[in-house]
C-alpha cells in the first residue's frame, strides 16, 4: 500500500475571535496523519488543537507526554511551518471534530492553518 493524501477544508479563525472552524470526524475517520501548515504570519497568542468531545457541546484540549512525566498541551505548526500529526499518538479521528482555538481574541488578521489528510491508498 501507499500513502495518498487529500487537501482538506482550512482551518480558520476569523479577526476578532479565538476559535477556528471545526474538521469533523467523518472526513478524517481513515486518515493516518493530519498535517497543518501554519500561516506566514501569526500574532503573539498562544494557540492549541481541540477536540469536541462525541455527544457532548463542550470541548478539551488535547495534550501529550508520557506516564509519569508533566503532560503539554498539543499546539498547532508556528507560523511559516508545518507539523504532521500522527493519528497513532494524536488520535483526532477518536473526536467528533477537532479545531485550533487561540488564548484570546486574533486581531491582526484572518489565521489560516491548511489542513492535508494522509491516508493508505492501494
Amino acid at each position: 500500500m501507499s500513502i495518498a493524501f487529500a487537501k482538506l477544508t482550512n482551518l480558520a479563525i476569523p479577526n476578532g475571535t479565538k476559535p477556528s472552524n471545526a474538521i469533523a470526524q467523518e472526513l478524517i475517520d481513515d486518515a493516518v496523519a493530519i498535517l497543518l501548515i501554519a500561516p506566514a504570519a501569526l500574532d503573539g497568542n498562544t494557540y492549541t488543537i481541540e477536540g469536541r468531545r462525541w455527544g457532548a457541546a463542550t470541548w478539551v484540549t488535547l495534550q501529550e507526554g508520557f506516564i509519569g512525566v508533566a503532560l503539554a498541551d498539543v499546539h498547532p505548526p508556528a507560523a511559516a511551518k508545518a507539523l504532521c500529526y500522527n493519528m497513532a499518538d494524536y488520535a483526532f479521528n477518536a473526536f467528533h471534530s477537532f479545531r485550533i482555538i487561540s488564548t484570546v481574541n486574533v486581531g491582526d488578521a484572518l489565521h489560516i492553518w491548511e489542513c492535508v489528510k494522509l491516508w493508505e491508498g492501494i
